[in-house]
C-alpha cells in the first residue's frame, strides 16, 4: 500500500470525520472505499453489459438520418469545398 496526501476543503473532512465515526472506520479507509467504487469499480464485464444495453436505444427515433443518410449528407456538404469549386 502506497501514503499519499490529499488536500480537501474544510465541509468535505467534516462530513467524512462524521461518517468515520458513525461507521467506526478511519477517514483513510473512507477514501479508499470511495476511489475504489468510483474509480475502480467498474470490471470490463460492466462495460460489455452496459454497450449490449445501449444497444439499438435510438432505432425507433424519426427525427435522425440513417447512419448511411448521416455519412452521404456529411460528404455532399464538404465535397464541392474539399476539392476547391464553390
Amino acid at each position: 500500500m502506497k501514503r499519499t496526501q490529499l488536500y480537501i476543503e474544510d465541509d468535505v473532512f467534516k462530513a467524512l470525520e462524521d461518517i468515520s465515526h458513525k461507521q467506526m472506520v478511519s477517514i483513510s479507509e473512507l477514501v479508499r472505499k470511495a476511489i475504489r467504487k468510483v474509480y475502480i469499480g467498474k470490471k470490463p464485464a460492466d462495460a460489455d453489459i452496459i454497450l449490449k444495453k445501449a444497444a439499438g436505444i435510438w432505432k425507433d427515433r424519426k427525427d435522425m438520418l440513417s447512419t448511411d443518410e448521416y455519412v452521404r449528407q456529411m460528404r455532399r456538404d464538404t465535397r464541392r469545398e474539399r476539392v476547391g469549386i464553390k
